[in-house]
């Protein structure tokens, strides 16, 4: 089937405009308080968020798309309020109260697409005052984030793209000449399977398993990867492009069927809202751009978009699918981000295109990650990850041990989605706290044990070994691994195994712990969705099913506990309902 770019761009823009008129309600009038007036306020954190000047481009978009000059006027009194994040060297913080300025080349690219492609909107007056600012942003980027200066990888890969899109503007070649440099720097952190590498410190570290700094479905496809895309577009760097569209296949299978990043094993997991991450910008304009080569890339556009649709409630992009029916309010931070994308997109002009499959329709049976230590399956409608990936971002944990970090089925969608193991705010401009705590669990299925008042679990261990084979009723995979506690110290006697099938019909787990610990053991099953069901094989339900719901990624569902018999052992098959 034909998609044709009028059809498109029709349902793009009318998601971009719901979005905006979400940001004209939300912007704050209070002309005597300079702090406040034109700030955009975020009904999750209650407060001003110091990016949410960037939201200029959509709303500049917003205007020319629908001819309404109260989008302009928006952006314009939004402009004026980013004053309060800007510094005297031409920085601009993350927030009130963070001296972060490496956001300053978010701003940066906003402005200039703000300028570029609507400038023309403004007076020359105004004109000139953007593009001071501007100029000012670029001269700051230029000496302050470079290689040299350590940070995450995305910020390389952003600026790379300012630097062209500035030096460009600006007919300044220095910067047109760093782009080129931190371009290729990125380009130098590609691991064994095509993933971009980096979202640690330093970027090139690897774990005592071997495994490197990979947000492989939050900023490498929201934020890395389009930014150098964009790059190499703007500065027209031809071999770039081609290693760039080999990157992005690799990319593409950890897309899920349904559009969403599969972020259950990333570095930084914990900004997981299963259609990407948090704060980044996201994938359309990128992926579009590719798709007018190959189908497949506007294919996982399209299908990243719905999601936002589906994510979408009265305007405002929630961080989840389950967050509007448990009453979690919206952080805005999501809307003015991923709003940026659709504007650029739009202005990019979209492909038409055939509607292809995703390589996760198909899948493999197995593959394996080394780089993650992650075990991939697809056995008919499911889709599953086991990970022993070990890689510690400061602050952040993630599912390993040898736990299941997700397991999808084509009719129910996820079953089991695992962002931040316990979930804390590591980054508290940047994250919400869940509106009812009592109900927010770990969503992490795992062995785990109190033993004198101390928590253990499997899910904690980053020494556990992963094996798997193929076998005619689906592919299998065993973790050795041990219970631990939440730094990583082992139980003494903890010794874990847990076995997976995967059938054309079901997940079986079986596991095993020593007898010692049948009676302080149990294995912990949040189920989402409402279509997950559980049935106990060998051992004991313990107690009702409880009402669960994680911010990362967004699920609401059910938490079982199994005890083990007295061997230590028990076993539980998922399957979905009709």
């Amino acid at each position: 089937m034909l998609l044709a770019a009028k059809d498109s761009e029709a349902q793009v823009s009318a998601l971009l405009v719901r979005w905006c008129d979400a940001l004209l309600r939300l912007q704050i009038d209070a002309p005597d308080d300079a702090r406040l007036d034109g700030g955009i306020r975020c009904p999750a954190c209650e407060n001003v968020h110091g990016r949410c000047h960037e939201a200029v481009y959509p709303l500049m978009c917003a205007a020319r798309l629908t001819g309404n000059n109260a989008y302009l006027t928006a952006a314009k009194r939004l402009f004026r309020w980013g004053e309060n994040m800007r510094c005297a060297d031409g920085g601009f913080r993350n927030d009130f109260s963070s001296d972060w300025k490496g956001v300053t080349v978010f701003a940066a690219i906003s402005l200039h697409d703000a300028l570029y492609f609507h400038g023309d909107l403004l007076t020359a007056a105004e004109k000139a005052t953007w593009e001071e600012r501007l100029f000012a942003m670029g001269d700051w980027l230029a000496q302050n984030l470079t290689k040299e200066k350590p940070t995450y990888l995305n910020y390389y890969a952003a600026n790379a793209c300012a630097m062209a899109l500035l030096g460009a503007y600006f007919a300044r070649d220095a910067y047109r000449s760093l782009a080129r440099r931190l371009a290729s720097h990125c380009l130098r952190h590609v691991s064994e399977n095509g993933l971009i590498y980096g979202e640690g410190r330093p970027n090139d570290a690897r774990s005592p398993k071997g495994c490197a700094a990979i947000d492989v479905g939050g900023y490498n496809p929201e934020e890395t990867l389009p930014c150098l895309w964009r790059y190499a577009t703007a500065a027209e760097d031809e071999e770039t492009k081609e290693r760039l569209v080999s990157l992005w296949h690799a990319q593409l299978c950890w897309m899920l069927p349904d559009g969403a990043w599969d972020d259950s094993v990333g570095t930084r997991s914990f900004k997981w809202t299963y259609w990407g991450s948090r704060t980044a910008d996201g994938c359309q304009a990128a992926l579009f751009d590719l798709g007018r080569a190959d189908p497949v890339f506007a294919e996982a556009a399209w299908r990243n978009f719905e999601l936002y649709r589906r994510c979408t409630e009265d305007g405002l992009l929630y961080g989840g699918p389950d967050y509007a029916r448990n009453g979690e309010p919206p952080c805005v931070h999501h809307t003015f981000c991923h709003a940026k994308t659709l504007a650029a997109a739009l202005d990019g002009g979209l492909p038409d295109f055939t509607r292809v499959p995703l390589p996760a329709d198909l899948g493999d049976p197995i593959r394996y990650y080394s780089e993650l230590d992650v075990y991939r399956f697809a056995r008919g409608d499911w889709r599953m990850d086991v990970s022993g990936y070990d890689f510690t971002y400061p602050g952040a944990s993630h599912a390993t041990g040898g736990s299941v970090s997700l397991l999808w089925h084509k009719a129910a969608g996820p079953l089991l989605a695992v962002g931040m193991v316990d979930y804390a705010l590591r980054e508290p401009h940047n994250q919400q706290l869940p509106a009812h705590p009592e109900t927010h669990r770990c969503a992490c299925p795992r062995v785990e044990a109190i033993v004198g008042g101390r928590q253990y679990g499997q899910h904690y261990c980053k020494t556990a070994r992963l094996s798997a084979k193929l076998l005619p009723i689906g592919p299998s995979v065993r973790a050795e691994t041990h219970l631990c506690d939440a730094q990583g110290n082992p139980l003494p006697g903890g010794d874990c195994t847990l076995d997976y099938l995967l059938t054309d019909d079901s997940l079986t787990v079986t596991g095993q712990v020593a007898a010692s610990l049948a009676d302080s053991a149990c294995f912990v099953l949040p189920l989402i969705g409402d279509r997950a069901a559980a049935k106990v094989l060998r051992g004991k339900l313990k107690g009702q099913p409880f009402p669960m719901f994680n911010l990362s990624p967004g699920f609401s569902g059910k938490e079982y506990r199994i005890a083990p018999d007295k061997s230590g052992r028990f076993s539980v098959r998922i399957t979905v309902t009709k």
